[in-house]
Formats: C-alpha cells, structure tokens, sequence
C-alpha cells in the first residue's frame, strides 16, 4: 500500500499509509449496516408506537429519517475526528493532505461530493431489492472508484475537491492525541530550551513518529535521521539515545509553554 510523506516547516517527515480499498469497502459495508438498522428501527419499533396523520407522517419521516442518515456521514467524521462508525472500525480516517485535521468545510465538501453515499444511504433497501437501483448506485460509484485507483493518494472525487486524504490509522498514532504531556516532577529542569523553535505541529510530528516507532521497530533509521536533524537545525549537542531525545524535546516543550500560559 502506497506510503506519503508529509513535511512540516521543519523539515520533519510524517508518514501516513493510504488506507487499502479493502478497507474502505468494509468501513462503507458496516456504514450500510448501521443504516439499514436504523432504519429498521424506526420503522419497525418507533412508528408504530405513535398515531400520525399523513402530514405528521410526512414530517416525522423528514426528521427521524431522512435528515440522520442523509448527515450521517457528515456528522461523524466531524465529531469522530474524521472516522465514521465504520471508518473507526476498519482503522481508517480521513486527514488533510498537509496532515492536520480538516476543516468543517472541508468534510463537507467531500461529503456533498460523495453522490453514491447520499443515495445509498436514503434508501439502502431499494437498493438491496432492486437490480435496477443496484446498477445505478455501482454508476454512481463508478467515478469515485476510478478515482481512488488512478489518484497517487487513492484519493476519491471529494477528497480532490476538499483537499483530504483516507488514511490507515492503525499504521500511525492517532494524529489529534493532544501534544501536551503530565510533567510528574515539580523541580522538572529542561535540557533543550530551542525546543521552543519548533511549532505543535513540529511536536504533534515527533510524538507520533515516538507511537508509531514503537509499533515498528523496522523503522528504527528513520528515528535517528528525524533526531540527527533536528539537532542540526537547531544547533543542539547531545548523546542521549534518538528516542529518548526525541522524549525529552516533547517534555521540554510543555514544560516551556506550561510555564507561558502560567504566566
């Protein structure tokens, strides 16, 4: 599976593995479930349970059903970090292609261009029953699918257009893991006070390199170049172990911005 490389401000390299289309087909698959439940739900338990008109009829079907599973997609990867309930599931979640987290424009747009999702998840039982409305949602898919197998980033038509990628979250910590650390010591004496060079994104970079080191230990040289570097660039003379550098910057640094927001 295709690896990408994202470099920050300073120069340090985050990996990120696009997530396999096996994966995705199976974070959509539990997706259609969830759904398909919900619906049966509704339907089966909560409407007859109540007496409606046609028009109350009508305006229960828009707000119990309609509206939940037409932003359900949309919903979720906002407050779930970028992951669906299948998307959490099957390890995968969408980022930015510069390794942030999107933007609430940016899950929306990807969100307006996933057509197949939108029709698929009104009506999933028309589509299991009718071959008819199966061959229109595989059409409909059709340029995603496309998509996702040219682009270089596996990337769909949304993702394109929202500038976001689908990743394997299992290959690499999660990327919104806050960046602070609990310093135990209260007479905590920092080594590296050009750590404050670096921005959260530098940090946030380390500390998952750090999680994701610790899953790989075939990665072992990349740890030591990450070090090597930023000990380069900002000028720092040490022998302490590349992780347990790369440990103490992550320390330093929320020792040192602790110590601002006292202040």
């Amino acid at each position: 599976m295709a690896i990408i490389t994202i470099e920050t401000p300073f120069n340090i390299d985050l990996e990120f593995k696009i997530a396999g289309v096996n994966k995705r087909a199976l974070a959509w698959l539990i997706d259609i479930i969830i759904i398909c439940v919900y619906y049966y739900v509704v339907l089966r338990v909560i409407y007859p349970s109540f007496r409606m008109g046609e028009a109350t009829e009508t305006t229960a079907a828009i707000f119990l059903i309609v509206l939940p599973v037409l932003l359900y997609q949309l919903i979720c990867e906002i407050l779930l970090n970028g992951q669906t309930i299948g998307k959490k599931l099957a390890g995968i979640k969408v980022i930015d292609k510069e390794g942030r987290e999107p933007t609430w424009g940016q899950y929306t747009i990807r969100w307006i261009l996933c057509i197949g999702n939108l029709f698929i998840y009104i009506v999933p039982y028309i589509i299991l029953l009718s071959p008819i409305a199966m061959i229109f949602f595989m059409i409909l898919y059709l340029p995603d699918f496309l998509c996702i197998v040219i682009s270089a980033k596996g990337q769909r038509i949304g993702d394109l257009a929202a500038g976001t990628v689908v990743i394997d979250s299992s290959y690499k910590a999660n990327i919104n893991e806050t960046i602070y650390l609990k310093i135990e010591h209260k007479e905590y004496q920092p080594l590296f006070p050009q750590v404050m060079r670096l921005s959260d994104r530098d940090i946030n970079g380390i500390r998952n390199l750090l999680n994701m080191k610790r899953q790989s230990s075939d990665n072992t040289n990349y740890t030591i170049d990450v070090a090597q570097k930023i000990k380069r660039v900002l000028g720092i003379e040490s022998d302490l172990y590349p992780t347990d550098f790369l440990q103490q910057l992550l320390q330093d640094y929320n020792y040192y911005t602790a110590k601002d927001v006292k202040h």
